[in-house]
């Protein structure tokens, strides 16, 4: 679902866990949480989302590096799937490189079956990200923890777009009970996320996208009398 010039949004519509995608198509081509290979009930989410994806014309050939919000299975799963298809850059903050291997053990746990775990190949880091040689094509990235140690965010200046991933939902914030997780950290993310005020569209892990200036205010605003 296209809804900028470059910013591509896929809502996940299954019955078990998985998370949305966004596919950013400036000078490279960036896939942001592939999510799960496969839900506890057995969907096929790699295989559903490139259905998605090549609706709009896009195929795994076109894509250039993945971006992970945090290192949760559902999240980041399938891109460990996908370097088996093509030798593909994936990045993360440095600071989920452990946490995700801390969360794939316990998954197995809970639901008996072990994810993969994907190689990261770029640890990223607050500041800009330059996707284009000429170095006119920016992601900023900002690490938004809480959820996770390295959960990070990007915002999308050209397309006034925001990727939060699990860090705000549409009335809601990600669960904080998690190893790593704390609810006055992602307080304090969720402050730094609503200072940035150009902002058409917040495009969530979970649940669905919010557009307009207004009503990502009101949001904000909703959260925070409800949890902080």
């Amino acid at each position: 679902m296209q809804l900028t010039e470059r910013v591509f949004f896929y809502p996940w519509r299954g019955r078990g866990n998985n998370c949305n995608s966004i596919l950013y198509a400036g000078e490279k081509v960036a896939l942001i949480d592939p999510g799960h290979i496969r839900t506890e009930l057995g969907e096929n989410c790699q295989e559903m989302l490139f259905r998605q994806i090549e609706q709009d014309g896009f195929t795994l050939e076109n894509i250039d590096l993945i971006l992970c919000t945090h290192g949760h299975p559902d999240h980041c799963e399938a891109a460990a799937a996908i370097q088996e298809k093509k030798p593909i850059k994936v990045a993360m903050h440095k600071d989920d490189e452990s946490h995700t291997e801390q969360m794939a053990r316990l998954l197995e746990q809970m639901v008996g079956t072990r994810p993969a775990i994907p190689r990261v190949d770029l640890f990223l880091q607050e500041g800009e990200l330059e996707l284009g040689p000429e170095g006119e094509d920016k992601i900023q990235v900002l690490h938004t923890p809480g959820h996770s140690p390295g959960s990070v965010s990007f915002y999308f200046p050209r397309d006034k777009a925001l990727v939060t991933g699990d860090a705000v939902f549409y009335g809601s914030i990600g669960r904080t009970d998690f190893p790593g997780g704390s609810l006055e950290t992602l307080g304090e993310s969720v402050r730094k996320l609503s200072a940035i005020k150009d902002v058409e569209w917040l495009l969530p892990g979970h649940m669905q996208p919010i557009k307009g200036q207004d009503a990502i205010a009101e949001n904000y605003k909703l959260i925070t009398r409800m949890f902080f």
